[in-house]
């Protein structure tokens, strides 16, 4: 029996080769496109899941309140781990982690006469081994960093720097100045792990780890906790211990300085503070795409749904003639439900190639490095025989029923003709698909709006052709001359120092108004930076002066705290303050240990995302920094940048001459709505193409079942065109349903993407309209290929079909 169902199964497809060539490109296609996206879940999932210890593990967040204005960070000074593992019992271990690239700093590693730019540098304690599970392949993980001036790297470093030699022991010379031992060489971190770096010097290394202190959060702090430890009992703790530490950390009356604790598997996808060692993920997006793969997969199997009921009636004499031989409804319904197995079986092989050959372009895509060995484990094997089974049931129940419901005398006399509930069920089908269509379209056409805005909405400073060179106080001391080195060529227009970039101001400090009889804290973000930032980044003064040379020079030679400071503000720190630009001219400020007056007024511009209301802001000069930033003209860019290059090795030898552009580093910031606008866009197509196959399925069935009507229409002198324009039309009804169903749906889902953001647009109608016109075009097209053959078919031939 199993023989025969099998051979005639085969025999059919093979004879119906177009028909089974769409079912499978339409599965294979879907199953492709879910498979990609689990593939892509899963690894986003998995963040961190590989540390033995991960359910101990929890990131320290810094939640602080001055005057009423609160923040979280991740963040934290050097004492909170110490004093916390001293005073809780709760606490089995703790592990400072320093990341420079998070100031925007790269350090210079040499290795005899090659030197290199590296980002991906870690300082840690040397309990970092102990919590995290990142494993040592030389070197003993209890000493390799308990010290200073040691330094494990990774075994693609250890390639790098030395070849085949063996790593340990060697020396490695850290920003020209200071020369560190490698101890150790650690297996390179895995893709899904937050912490990612290919060195990890020892934290003691570092002048600040000399002082424990509350205050300068340059750091994150993990804490290992013991088994029996819950994180939330002790976070409730912390508020009353932290209020004892008043007197040290300066917080009293409604201020507060408070931690609390994220468990590690958390931190990718569910942190909501701010800074981090890289970016995090979002698990909305996670939401996201697990909906776009569930509602491909629907349109796929209603395809096959459509597509093989549309050729009901070829096979309708077939049922009618095994019924007559004795064949029992149960048998006909294995048979065409094994029908739907074998075609899903050939799709499902298929997408697993597809998904071989499409996972490097993939992987580019989303900015990940997803690989297929989930599926070559027992869990990814049986994952796939169930959506074997699952896909295939779905797909091919209906049609299954539905071919073994029909009544044999009826169909032998040619009689056959499916019941109206039938119909309703596939045109409702087709709405479902084309409502799917219709909402990714108007999702991609939102959030490719929204890039836009941001890409091009002024920002308050010009972020074009300024490029960031990463430079340090050996080359500060020369930058008088390096700037006048610098201005001799007609396309460098400005230079100035900062301590990081206006992309994304992380510095937090705090500002205390002076001469007042009640003194205002307020929480603000800090731009130290040399006198010609304004003119490089071309900042507008709406009140009062720009720095000066002669603001620099009145720092020369003193202490912070002894100095005499001129300040700008932005015009959000003066409207909290409850002044005026012209009043705030003069008025004496404290800020972070800084005393001075307010010399000028400039106007907001957007220091962070845009998902983040404009702050307060202070910009104070300083004769330090990490960041050099050079405006450009932008003619004749690549003699500009050799030029510039030159003039580096010249007066920066020990540093190698890397830059980026604001440009990129703005767009950056964006990684993740690129990444969803692209997805939208490659998926929202895909859905469409299948949709349209969808609706080719059920054209061609509702004209078969129509031939004699149109042969009667034609006999009496309907043309190609009426003919045409009547069968398209129930269909143009049907998209239109969809239309109407999905667009208050996409309206509001895109809303609430939208309101991530404090700057956004405001979705449009014509948006509405042309995710319309493309579904109603495209669909007219598909339809009109079935109608038209219709139509100019020998009305004579028609006829004698019934």
């Amino acid at each position: 029996m199993f023989q025969n169902y099998l051979k005639t199964t085969l025999r059919n497809l093979w004879k119906h080769k177009s028909f089974t060539l769409i079912n499978v490109f339409g599965l294979a296609a879907g199953l492709t496109a879910c498979m990609l996206i689990v593939l892509y879940i899963q690894h986003e999932l998995s963040f961190d899941q590989f540390h033995k210890n991960k359910q101990q593990i929890v990131r320290t967040i810094m939640h602080y309140s001055i005057e009423g204005t609160a923040n979280k960070t991740v963040m934290t000074g050097t004492k909170v781990g110490p004093a916390l593992k001293r005073d809780f019992a709760e606490i089995e271990q703790f592990v400072r982690v320093a990341d420079p690239a998070f100031s925007q700093q790269k350090v210079v590693i040499k290795k005899g006469e090659q030197q290199f730019n590296e980002s991906r540098f870690l300082w840690a304690d040397s309990t970092f081994f102990d919590v995290f599970s990142f494993s040592l392949v030389k070197g003993d993980a209890a000493t390799a960093l308990n010290g200073t001036n040691k330094v494990v790297v990774t075994e693609a470093m250890a390639r790098k720097y030395f070849g085949n030699e063996n790593p340990i022991g060697q020396i490695l010379r850290l920003e020209d100045r200071v020369d560190y031992t490698v101890t150790g060489v650690a297996a390179d971190a895995p893709s899904n792990s937050q912490l990612q770096f290919d060195f990890v010097a020892s934290f003691m290394s570092l002048s600040a780890a000399k002082t424990e202190m509350w205050w300068t959060a340059n750091y994150v702090t993990y804490f290992l906790l013991k088994p029996s430890a819950s994180a939330s009992q002790l976070q409730a703790k912390l508020p009353a211990y932290m209020r004892k530490q008043s007197a040290e950390t300066e917080m009293t009356g409604n201020n507060f300085l408070t931690y609390q604790f994220e468990p590690l598997t958390d931190v990718h996808l569910r942190s909501e503070a701010e800074g981090g060692i890289i970016a995090s993920g979002d698990i909305r997006y996670i939401y996201i795409f697990s909906v776009i793969a569930l509602l491909i997969l629907i349109i796929a199997t209603t395809n096959y749904m459509n597509l093989t009921t549309a050729r009901a009636t070829e096979r309708a004499k077939e049922v009618g003639v095994r019924k007559v031989m004795g064949a029992v409804r149960g048998q006909l319904f294995w048979q065409f439900l094994g029908e739907s197995m074998v075609v899903t079986l050939v799709a499902l092989l298929l997408s697993i190639l597809l998904t071989v050959l499409l996972l490097p372009v993939f992987n580019t895509l989303s900015e990940r490095e997803l690989t297929l060995q989930i599926l070559l484990q027992p869990a990814g094997i049986g994952a796939l025989i169930g959506a074997w089974l699952v896909v295939s049931c779905i797909a091919g129940s209906y049609p299954s029923v539905a071919l073994s419901y029909f009544q044999p005398i009826k169909v032998l006399k040619g009689a056959f003709k499916n019941t109206a509930s039938g119909l309703a069920l596939r045109k409702s089908l087709i709405v479902l698909q084309f409502m799917i269509s219709v909402f990714l379209v108007i999702g991609t056409l939102v959030v490719k709006n929204q890039l836009h805005f941001i890409q091009n909405t002024k920002l308050g400073y010009d972020k074009q052709h300024v490029i960031a060179l990463t430079t340090d106080e050996r080359t500060n001391k020369n930058l008088p001359v390096l700037k006048n080195e610098l201005r001799q060529n007609p396309n460098v227009k400005s230079i100035s120092l900062a301590y990081e970039t206006p992309t994304f101001i992380k510095w937090g400090d705090g500002l205390e108004t002076e001469g007042t009889s009640a003194p205002v804290q307020k929480m603000i973000t800090a731009f130290p930076c040399d006198e010609d930032m304004a003119e490089t980044l071309n900042l507008e003064l709406v009140a009062g002066n720009d720095l000066s040379s002669e603001d620099m020079e009145r720092l020369k030679g003193k202490d912070e705290s002894q100095a005499d400071y001129r300040f700008l503000l932005n015009e959000t720190m003066i409207k909290q303050l409850g002044w005026k630009p012209a009043e705030a001219i003069g008025k004496k400020v404290r800020v972070g240990g800084r005393t001075g007056e307010v010399k000028g007024i400039v106007r907001d511009f957007h220091f962070a995302s845009m998902k983040q209301p404009i702050g307060p802001l202070v910009i104070f000069p300083v004769t330090w920094g990490n960041v050099l930033l050079v405006k450009l003209t932008g003619n004749n860019l690549p003699q500009t940048l050799t030029f510039l290059e030159n003039k580096w090795k010249t007066f920066a030898p020990h540093r190698p001459f890397t830059y980026t552009f604001l440009n990129d580093e703005y767009n950056q910031m964006y990684a993740n709505e690129n990444r969803i606008n692209q997805v939208f866009t490659y998926f929202s197509a895909l859905a469409v193409v299948l949709a349209c196959l969808g609706l080719l399925g059920l054209s061609a069935y509702v004209t078969a079942q129509r031939t004699k009507e149109i042969g009667i229409r034609k006999v009496l002198g309907a043309s190609t065109a009426s003919i045409t324009t009547l069968l398209s039309a129930d269909f143009l009804k049907l998209v239109l349903i969809a239309i109407l169903i999905a667009s208050p749906l996409a309206w509001y889902a895109m809303t609430y993407w939208l309101n991530d953001f404090a700057y956004r647009i405001e979705i449009e109608w014509w948006v509405f309209v042309v995710a319309g016109v493309v579904a109603i075009g495209i669909a007219m097209v598909t339809v009109s290929t079935q109608s038209i053959k219709a139509a100019l078919m020998n009305p004579v031939k028609s006829l004698k079909s019934e």
